[in-house]
């Protein structure tokens, strides 16, 4: 008997509005999928980022049990985050699951995979730093050099950026070069061929993030010279790569954890907090830790912590104290006005116990903070804001994008609204093995 393949290709970042407005002519294998196959809105998590929405859809469980929140740790002791990695998850990925034991993988740039660690088949880690060990097995290179396909990856580039000419290439290289590895590993190019690959393509996210103002009204630059379109179009021509391996054993399964929106500015929440007596500066215009009582949390979590004594090396506040400061905090953000707009900065901000209930709520902000203009988002902790030239970006992420689903297990014009959870239970169908009644999503796959 034939065993069951599948295919998971995240196409990171891709905007609904943006696949309508470009069109088959532009983007044929997206619209193909929408044709040939299942096809439905996704639902991101509540602060939607690649960390927490990727390790959702591959654990099957959301933030308050895998507990990630942005890409570094909420609560650094010593209030630098920590980059997480592979072991920060407390939920196992997918592929490390007993029940896919038996099962060979080709994992491709999946954030919570570096450190790498050994799988039953390939891997192409996600590094947050530059790093010598990101393939298992460590041969992996070699063996995918042979076949003339670089091991390329983008975070040096985004972190140090450069000119459009010279910036632009370099991320589409790098997703051109993850496409190439995985549709060879899937082909059985390095050996036996696995039967789940998950190719995870990011230059839609990143080009977007800098390039959104091209897309918009009164852009200089031409439609078909738009970097964000490039990168569309590429991601596209890899879709359709991928989409043309379906047969009667083969699946394949697309979707974002995020799509995109216009950004006006980053707005300091720390700034707030210092107006309003809970934080204060040092000289070099960091919190001084010693009188702050609240501050910002690390970037995409949308947060704020309260500085409490033993969790912070230099707490201030007693934890008899903490639902006071919260409510202190609570009242001010929602009490400011966005000076660039007039209106509130926050529609609401939420305490961790009433969004995260779980055993990993610890690891969430003390409160979550919801904008009340989507175009206008909190800055985040200012050493790693700075650092990947934040204020620069024309765009971030939204809640709303799409899932699409093409092969035996899925029906043509079928679809219904998913959630990043409903993506292990689908994977799991896909490979027809039994359903893992524990995991708390829904199967999209329709047989």
């Amino acid at each position: 008997m034939t065993r069951r393949r599948a295919v998971v290709c995240i196409t990171e970042g891709a905007e609904p509005a943006l696949l309508d407005r470009w069109g088959p002519e532009l983007l044929p294998a997206f619209h193909r999928l929408r044709r040939d196959g299942a096809y439905g809105t996704m639902r991101g998590e509540h602060v939607p980022y690649e960390p927490s929405g990727l390790l959702s859809a591959f654990t099957g469980y959301g933030p308050s049990e895998h507990g990630c929140f942005s890409y570094w740790d909420v609560h650094s002791p010593d209030y630098e985050p920590v980059v997480l990695d592979s072991g920060s998850p407390r939920r196992e990925l997918l592929w490390h699951r007993p029940e896919l034991a038996d099962r060979t993988v080709a994992v491709v740039n999946v954030f919570g995979t570096h450190p790498v660690r050994p799988v039953n088949g390939y891997c192409i880690a996600y590094p947050m730093r530059s790093s010598m060990h990101v393939c298992h097995p460590r041969t992996l290179p070699v063996t995918l050099s042979k076949a003339g396909i670089p091991t390329i990856h983008d975070v040096t580039v985004w972190f140090t950026g450069g000119d459009r000419e010279e910036f632009v290439p370099k991320v589409l290289a790098a997703d051109a070069a993850r496409a190439d590895a995985a549709l060879h590993l899937f082909d059985g190019g390095a050996g036996q061929a696995p039967d789940l690959t998950v190719l995870n393509l990011t230059a839609i996210d990143r080009l977007s993030h800098v390039y959104w103002q091209e897309l918009e009204e009164g852009s200089p630059v031409p439609e078909h010279e738009r970097a964000v379109l490039r990168a569309y179009q590429q991601t596209d021509a890899v879709l359709g790569r991928l989409l043309d391996r379906v047969d009667e054993h083969t699946d394949v399964l697309a979707f974002s954890e995020i799509g995109f929106g216009p950004l006006r500015a980053y707005c300091s929440v720390n700034d707030v907090l210092a107006a309003a007596g809970l934080l204060a500066y040092d000289p070099a215009g960091r919190p001084d830790w010693r009188r702050t009582r609240a501050f910002e949390s690390v970037q995409g979590s949308q947060g704020v912590n309260v500085n409490l004594i033993g969790r912070y090396k230099h707490g201030t506040v007693p934890s008899a104290d903490r639902e006071r400061v919260l409510d202190e905090v609570r009242t001010a953000l929602l009490a400011h006005i966005n000076p660039l707009t007039g209106g509130p900065l926050f529609a609401d901000v939420l305490r961790r116990e009433d969004l995260h209930p779980g055993p990993a709520m610890e690891a969430a902000p003390d409160l979550i903070l919801e904008p009340y203009d989507w175009r206008y988002l909190p800055l985040g902790d200012t050493f790693w804001s700075a650092k990947v030239n934040r204020r620069l970006q024309s765009a971030w992420h939204r809640r709303d994008s799409y899932w699409g689903g093409v092969g035996p297990s899925f029906s043509a014009g079928t679809g219904q609204p998913a959630v990043t959870v409903d993506v292990a239970p689908t994977v799991v169908r896909m490979l027809g093995l039994p359903a893992l009644d524990e995991l708390p999503g829904r199967c999209l796959a329709s047989s």
